[in-house]
């Protein structure tokens, strides 16, 4: 649903989009708007209509989230939407459909992704923590677009600790005795992100903490995040110290949480290591391939060596996997996170020619759409995302 606002007047109108060879339907459907302005029609029955704005707090659609439809106000009323933000008048609810929404168009290209910016600092006083993790998410979709220029994602890293500090400064790293079960999820995505901005602080204490505490008393809930911090920041000592713990413990929780750190590593010999052990069933299990291989396509550092890998290493992944149902893992999750036009052109090179193989044809063709989707989704916004940085 647009909505556009002109002087007295706002403008809603139906738009609908498609994916893929199928043409926009003529057809208008009758959608519940359930507007927070009581003046609205309850129900929106035609293409477009055009009313008086009686909305002085701004006007807003789909309240608490439940019609099927996501809205894309004008420049006027997001920014209306934005102060109430702030000012913390919406519910969670609210105040959580607003950033997904916005977030799901611009990944759809329907507005720019350089709205996101300041959206997201809207929700500086926010303590809610269901709606962090959409902040979260947020933050993720937009660290595709600053990965390879270093003053862009310096801000996006500004950015995110200012947002977190006002949690990070209540919660800290203990939990209380008191506290909520949602503070406790809380305070982990919460240091998350407070260690993706490099913080001092946070850098520090994750790093007293692997120093003076048992691994497997380390909190379950922080342990892979302190893991992937002291992996990231150490030198490449640490990897093989966690592997050597990987390796002795029969708890499959801590062996996770330890690959998790492990795969953080930025050490191009380290990760050959790593890759080098997937092949090896007695440190990787044959069913924690897939882990492994997703948190080392998702480190920048290791996602080309992981792509490589996978190449090279084909041929030993169809007899051990053609039979199984995770076979489609591979080309699936290594097209989750490649990002350029050359990973799509050697994408589609070595997988189009596998299409004839009826276990990956299906996900291999969704694995080139999501690829291409992406490298034009960071050629369009890029630019723009960075200047939106350079403004907060």
């Amino acid at each position: 649903m647009h909505v556009s606002k002109d002087g007295d007047t706002v403008t809603l109108t139906q738009q609908q989009f498609f994916v893929g060879p199928h043409k926009p339907s003529d057809a208008t459907w009758p959608v519940p708007l359930n507007s927070a302005d009581h003046h609205l029609p309850k129900l929106l029955d035609s293409s477009e209509i055009t009313i008086p704005n009686t909305s002085p707090a701004g006007l807003r659609l789909n309240t608490n989230d439940t019609a099927h439809f996501l809205t894309n106000y004008d420049t006027d009323l997001f920014n209306d939407i934005v102060s109430q933000l702030s000012s913390h008048t919406l519910s969670p609810i609210d105040r959580l459909q607003i950033l997904s929404e916005a977030t799901l168009l611009a990944r759809g290209g329907i507005i720019s992704s350089a709205t996101l910016i300041p959206l997201l600092a809207g929700y500086i006083s926010e303590d809610n923590e269901s709606v962090w993790r959409s902040v979260g998410g947020t933050v993720t979709e937009l660290q595709r677009f600053v990965e390879k220029d270093t003053a862009p994602e310096a801000m996006l890293k500004e950015l995110v600790v200012s947002l977190a500090s006002v949690q990070y400064e209540r919660l800290g790293w203990q939990k209380a005795d008191t506290e909520s079960e949602d503070d406790t999820k809380l305070r982990a995505t919460i240091i998350a992100l407070m260690l993706y901005g490099d913080n001092t602080d946070a850098v520090t204490t994750a790093r007293e903490l692997y120093d003076s505490t048992p691994i497997a008393e380390l909190p379950a809930e922080l342990r892979s995040l302190i893991l992937a911090s002291v992996v990231r920041h150490g030198d490449a000592s640490v990897v093989d110290a966690l592997m050597t713990q990987h390796n002795n413990t029969q708890s499959s929780e801590l062996r996770q949480d330890i690959s998790v750190g492990v795969t953080s590593t930025q050490h191009p010999e380290k990760i050959a290591e790593l890759l080098d052990n997937l092949r090896n069933s007695k440190i990787v299990r044959p069913q924690d391939i897939s882990h492994w291989l997703a948190h080392l396509c998702r480190n920048r550092a290791s996602r080309d060596q992981t792509w490589q890998w996978l190449q090279e290493n084909w041929s030993w992944i169809s007899d051990t996997f053609q039979g199984d149902k995770s076979y489609d893992n591979f080309p699936r999750i290594s097209a989750m996170f490649l990002s350029t036009q050359n990973h799509l052109d050697a994408y589609r090179t070595f997988f189009e020619p596998k299409q004839n193989i009826p276990a990956l044809s299906r996900v291999i063709s969704l694995g080139i759409g999501e690829i291409q989707g992406r490298v034009e989704l960071i050629e369009r916004d890029k630019e723009k995302v960075s200047q939106a940085l350079s403004k907060q």
